[in-house]
């Protein structure tokens, strides 16, 4: 196999990922305006559907990135977004990023599913050796959420970028390679199994 990207729609019994589009504005924007949802992403939350348009656009256009708006099939409702990113094909390796959800949706079976399919696709399909995640230093949530999933804490990049507010941020970076990924995918089943439904 190769890692070769390519808009992509993956399905699961609760969530679909599809390739983010102009289409999806209004739902991002009715999920995306709580200012602390975005408070470790790179900028703030949407102000208004110009906003939101301007992003979705800024991602599409953004060269080796892969984004996806999340959809809760059981209510074809858009509840948030996520992407493929830092995608290096020579050393078969990407980063799932940039992800967000609705208030309603945090916490629930949406998130574990988004990232079983996420990884399942990259390593069963895309033949990646490694997948990686970073998060803000601050961002203990986050952290404890993909420790929870099985990936792996490999350390602090210090001083790594400017955030929001001229904060200059120190990333934690997590991985999940190859060999761990059967170990991780029976993980995030056994997760999903256990959650409450989220309709």
């Amino acid at each position: 196999m190769s890692l070769r990207i390519a808009p992509v729609v993956l399905k699961g019994d609760a969530v679909r990922l599809e390739p983010l589009a102009a289409e999806h504005a209004q739902g991002l924007y009715n999920r995306g305006r709580v200012k602390a949802d975005w408070a470790y992403l790179p900028r703030g939350c949407f102000v208004d559907m110009a906003d939101t348009r301007h992003w979705i656009d800024e991602a599409l256009a953004t060269p080796g990135q892969l984004p996806f708006a999340i959809v809760e099939t059981a209510r074809e409702r858009v509840v948030g977004s996520t992407r493929y990113l830092a995608i290096h094909p020579e050393h078969r390796s990407l980063e799932i990023g940039w992800t967000w959800l609705g208030q309603e949706w945090q916490r629930t079976a949406i998130n574990t599913q988004t990232k079983l399919l996420l990884l399942s696709h990259a390593f069963e399909r895309l033949g990646c050796a490694r997948v990686e995640f970073k998060t803000d230093s601050r961002n203990q949530r986050s952290q404890q959420a993909l420790l929870r999933i099985g990936a792996t804490r490999e350390g602090v990049l210090r001083n790594h970028m400017i955030a929001q507010n001229n904060y200059l941020r120190d990333s934690v970076y997590f991985s999940v390679i190859e060999a761990e990924w059967p170990e991780v995918k029976a993980r995030l089943e056994d997760l999903i199994g256990r959650a409450a439904p989220t309709g």
